[in-house]
């Protein structure tokens, strides 16, 4: 009974330590934005498409993940927002048509949430960000839920930016914006 108990434990402890690779395919599934006046209530809000995505874990860690984000698929209800988003002004979609997000190193997963801490690339540019997120596991696939925060200026999103332009007032539009979702990766 004892070598029994302690090979079920052993094939237990495999299966919890067993890695995986899990993916999004193209168009699956959405984000959300929020953007926000610098003044007043206004605060629009869209949705940006997964085109790809991949992720390698354990139970306990995050070994990789790889995002790209199709930035011309960004949508809002008013049209002339949205067109003007995905202008020079704001994400220049025509020439940089793709966001991406790639782990710098396996991170661990504690209680259920992990940091995913990795470069980001927005317009050609490249920052550092750190994106809390909450993991859920089922029997065909792992989801991460993300509220995160981050500046436009540091991607060269600068329009109407109240901490570049002072003198803007009632134009001026946040510099912080949020991305949220939850991104369900199906095992291969």
């Amino acid at each position: 009974m004892k070598t029994i108990c302690i090979t079920f434990a052993l094939l237990l402890s495999s299966f919890v330590q067993a890695q995986t690779t899990a993916t999004i395919s193209e168009k699956q599934q959405k984000i959300s934005w929020i953007g926000k006046a610098a003044v007043g209530g206004y605060a629009p809000e869209g949705t940006l498409e997964i085109k790809t995505a991949t992720i390698t874990f354990t139970s306990e860690e995050i070994m990789d993940l790889r995002l790209i984000v199709d930035m011309k698929s960004l949508d809002q209800e008013n049209k002339q927002l949205r067109d003007h988003l995905l202008e020079k002004d704001f994400f220049y979609t025509e020439k940089y048509a793709e966001a991406t997000f790639k782990l710098s190193n396996a991170t661990p997963i504690n209680n259920g949430t992990v940091q995913l801490k990795g470069m980001m690339t927005i317009r050609g540019n490249t920052q550092e960000e750190t994106i809390e997120a909450t993991v859920i596991y089922s029997e065909e696939n792992i989801t991460l839920q993300f509220n995160h925060i981050m500046d436009r200026t540091h991607y060269g999103v600068n329009h109407n930016s109240p901490t570049l332009f002072k003198r803007l007032k009632e134009n001026a539009i946040a510099d912080d914006f949020v991305l949220k979702g939850s991104l369900i990766f199906n095992a291969e």
